[in-house]
């Protein structure tokens, strides 16, 4: 019997994963890593969410919706197992947001310019590496997800309210008129 659990447990377990860990259940976004999988997740530790501002932070935990934690979030994580000895051949993987992150050997492993600090943190359905730096999807990532939702809104909220005649019942339409139709009486 193996002593692996799957990546949302094993996530959970390591305290410099913590922050990731609480943001997953926060956005209800744990169910991008459910199932057999093959997912590699690459998690920024306590200390690379301490690097952003408060403000941000906050914007993202308490955003209604939470799109743009969840793009965040899907943004770390790529279908498919790979181990540290094949991340720099990797070259440009796409990740579960749709955008891309790029590996390199440079200075040591890099996802963008994110440095890992820990690597191979196995799971039953996919492997773990920490990073020391949040990765950040490309502006128009989570922009695209909230543009449209705030296109739609504005658009519904600024759209001229209909004013013409066939628009706006009166009396002499049929919807205003009634037909009394005589009662009769049963014996």
């Amino acid at each position: 019997m193996s002593d692996r659990t799957n990546l949302i447990e094993t996530i959970s377990k390591i305290d410099m994963f913590s922050t990731f860990s609480r943001m997953l259940r926060t956005a209800k976004a744990e169910d991008l890593l459910q199932g057999e999988g093959g997912f590699t997740v690459f998690v920024p530790t306590n200390d690379a969410f301490g690097k952003i501002p408060d403000s941000q932070m906050n914007g993202w935990l308490s955003e209604t919706d939470q799109v743009s934690l969840k793009a965040l979030l899907s943004y770390h994580i790529i279908p498919g197992k790979l181990f540290a000895a094949n991340l720099s051949g990797a070259g440009t993987v796409k990740t579960l947001s749709g955008q891309e992150i790029t590996f390199t050997d440079t200075n040591g492993l890099r996802v963008n310019r994110a440095g890992l600090q820990s690597r191979n943190i196995e799971a039953t359905n996919g492997v773990v590496h920490g990073l020391d730096t949040v990765l950040t999807p490309p502006a128009n990532a989570a922009e695209t997800a909230v543009g449209v939702a705030v296109a739609a809104a504005a658009a519904a909220a600024t759209a001229p309210v209909p004013t013409t005649p066939a628009a706006v019942p009166t009396a002499t339409t049929p919807a205003a008129t009634t037909e009394t139709t005589p009662v009769t009486k049963l014996a």
